[in-house]
């Protein structure tokens, strides 16, 4: 284990030499908007809300034109309403509704006001996107950059929820937590339990 300190140490002070300049927030949302609609403009609910218009109509355009056609054609959802009439489609594993594919995971919501769980699709994704997260917080530890390498060696407590999952038609259901370690990359998996 003593190269893994060696490894993250080494990585923290690799990221203070690439890291990339800062960019304008509201930039870096105008392209995160943009690059989502590209991905989800052949679903179900990229069509049915003109996501294609959309990127067609802000095609290198600077000013803020996406965002505005976004939040004029796209109504705002409680999770109610968006499971009633779009996730409840991919939970019957139905592909293709409001992201690309068939969700493998459900998380479930550990019950909120109405006292129901919820299930919320997780897609290859979004766990990808997680995994890429916390990568980056481990390297974004550059603050702890004069810390000797032993101590990105030690064992640390992460608390989660249950990594039980199951099985139903298709798909797992369980806490997010438990979906995500369930998928950890695998050069991790000996560091991760």
């Amino acid at each position: 284990m003593a190269i893994l300190g060696k490894i993250i140490k080494n990585g923290i002070k690799f990221r203070e030499i690439i890291r990339p300049k800062k960019i304008n927030p509201l930039k870096r949302q105008r392209r995160i908007l943009l690059k989502l609609l590209l991905k989800a403009n052949k679903t179900e609910f990229g069509k049915k809300y003109n996501f294609l218009n959309i990127l067609e109509e802000t095609f290198l355009d600077t000013n803020n034109v996406a965002y505005e056609m976004f939040k004029k054609n796209v109504p705002v959802y409680d999770y109610t309403k968006l499971y009633a009439d779009w996730w409840h489609k991919c939970h019957k594993g139905e592909k293709n509704i409001t992201w690309p594919g068939k969700v493998k995971y459900f998380a479930l919501s550990s019950g909120t006001s109405d006292s129901a769980s919820k299930y919320i699709p997780v897609t290859k994704d979004m766990v990808k996107a997680i995994q890429k997260t916390s990568i980056r917080q481990i390297l974004a530890l550059d603050t702890y950059k004069n810390l000797k390498s032993k101590v990105f060696e030690k064992g640390y407590l992460m608390l989660g929820g249950s990594i039980d999952l199951n099985y139903i038609d298709g798909h797992f259901e369980g806490d997010l937590s438990g979906i995500t370690a369930g998928n950890i990359p695998f050069w991790f998996e000996k560091f991760y339990g």
